[in-house]
């Protein structure tokens, strides 16, 4: 089965940070190739939404959030139904699970 999957705003708003922040402190060829990875990473949960981890926060896990790893950053989902939605995208040495809160 392949899931459909739907980035939403504030996903979409943590990505445009990561890329202005990589933009800044190195290029627009950085910004593109870190954001491109992240959206690949993403992209492979279409086929295997259950290929990724656990968070780091017992309650996250028990609403059913999963997060799945690119390098630095880590995208926050639940799969709901045939849908995945991406919450948020965030840098992996941040408290990313206090965005829930």
């Amino acid at each position: 089965m392949k899931y459909k999957i739907e980035i939403l705003p504030s996903a979409w708003e943590d990505l445009k940070k990561i890329q202005d922040y990589y933009l800044i402190q190195f290029d627009l060829q950085t910004a593109t190739k870190v954001s491109n990875y992240i959206l690949n990473k993403i992209e492979r949960l279409e086929n295997s939404p259950d290929s990724s981890t656990m968070t780091a926060d017992t309650w996250l896990n028990e609403q059913g959030y999963r997060m799945v790893i690119s390098k630095k950053h880590v995208a926050i989902y639940r799969k709901i139904e045939d849908t995945i939605y991406i919450y948020h995208i965030a840098d992996t040495q941040t408290e990313y699970t206090k965005l829930f809160y």
